[in-house]
């Protein structure tokens, strides 16, 4: 994991419209502020987080929970 500050955590609503609750942070705050929008009762249907490449690192999705990265597979 890198620990420049090029992360951004991204909340979409549900009328369509998408906001961002910071940007160019540590990967450290962005996975806090997403885990505390996934948490709230709020309207939030969709939270990701995206690096510095504009790559998806981490989604959650309401009625899903976690969806990105996927659960590792277990051992058969």
């Amino acid at each position: 994991m890198q620990e420049r500050e090029e992360f951004s955590v991204w909340v979409f609503l549900p009328e369509g419209y998408h906001v961002s609750l910071d940007r160019w942070v540590g990967i450290e705050r962005a996975m806090l502020l997403a885990k505390r929008a996934t948490v709230a009762r709020g309207p939030a249907e969709r939270v990701i987080v995206t690096d510095g490449g504009d790559h998806t690192v981490f989604e959650w999705t309401r009625d899903e929970g976690v969806t990105w990265p996927p659960p590792p597979k277990e051992a058969a």
